[in-house]
């Protein structure tokens, strides 16, 4: 049968797998959309690790961390929140 014309409940049941990327991938993606957005913080480097079932992005930055560094930061952890609905790390 024709996916158009399976019942909606026998589609609940599957699942599609994410593409897979490596760590230095995802570091690399979520650099380019930073730089999109803002000037990547010349202080701050990040980190793709395994967590789990997923993975989760480590930020590291030198010094203090004054609102922008802040800002930068939770812009990171949203692409890295997104990023991570789209791909597995290999």
């Amino acid at each position: 049968m024709p996916v158009a014309f399976m019942p909606l409940a026998y589609l609940r049941g599957t699942t599609m797998k994410k593409p897979s990327k490596t760590a230095a991938e995802l570091e690399a993606s979520i650099k380019v959309e930073m730089e999109d957005i803002c000037d990547w913080p010349t202080d701050m480097a990040i980190s793709v690790q395994p967590d789990g079932d997923t993975w989760k992005v480590a930020v590291m930055q030198e010094g203090s961390v004054d609102d922008g560094n802040r800002r930068a930061r939770e812009m990171v952890e949203q692409i890295a929140a997104r990023l991570r609905t789209e791909y597995d790390l290999k």
